[in-house]
């Protein structure tokens, strides 16, 4: 499994330019944006990343070739998972650096805790991406996975745009006190909602796994 993953690192590696580049907008629109923009930038670049070493594995019969090694579904996926967690984990702390860099060179003041806070909130929310991206890029390949995910995630944005406005007409018609739930909602310790999240992110992770194991035992070499 170790060497899965190092192959997977180095397939990013070679990849010097393309990161520069992340890097340069990353920092370009940091001067006009928030500073937490930075954070969920470089993290989302860490999780479709992932879809780049899966690419690099089915190219040119790449699948058979592994699968001729001491190396089964099991072992691969926890190999991709483990690639996947680390290199967002490393994305995610490079995107905190730069970040903290942005808003001392524009002199900005922020709490550091509290910034900090805001960033952890991130690693849940893009593991539950990776965690739907994997199966899906799995079953269908990288490119037509890669169809399927706009899709989704343009039907997800559109039901949040509906329901938002579902949920605003009920509050004026039901005369639903929203104030109200919002404050029970801040009386909420953080420390509870950040666990919450945290559970979440690794339940999804860990069921999405399991799903991509059992997709690739069924794939034929």
């Amino acid at each position: 499994m170790k060497g899965l993953v190092l192959k997977d690192f180095l397939v990013i590696a070679k990849q010097k330019k393309l990161a520069v580049m992340y890097v340069f907008v990353a920092l370009m629109l940091s001067f006009s944006m928030d500073s937490s923009f930075i954070v969920s930038y470089f993290s989302l670049i860490g999780s479709l990343l992932v879809l780049t070493t899966l690419s690099y594995d089915s190219f040119d019969n790449g699948y058979p070739f592994l699968m001729t090694l001491p190396v089964d579904a099991k072992t691969y996926i926890y190999a991709k998972y483990c690639f996947s967690f680390l290199g967002l984990l490393l994305f995610w702390a490079f995107s905190i650096l730069l970040q903290f860099g942005s808003l001392a060179f524009r002199k900005e003041p922020f709490d550091v805790l509290d910034t900090l806070g805001m960033d952890v909130a991130f690693l849940p929310a893009f593991l539950i991406i990776v965690g739907v991206m994997l199966p899906i890029s799995l079953k269908f390949g990288p490119e037509k996975g890669r169809i399927i995910l706009i899709v989704i995630f343009g039907l997800l944005f559109t039901i949040a745009i509906m329901g938002k406005k579902i949920l605003e007409t009920a509050v004026k018609d039901l005369h639903i006190d929203f104030e109200a739930i919002i404050k029970k909602l801040d009386a909420i310790p953080q420390q509870v909602l950040a666990l919450s999240l945290a559970g979440l992110g690794i339940l999804v992770f860990l069921i999405s796994m399991a799903i991509s194991i059992g997709i690739m035992k069924k794939k034929e070499y």
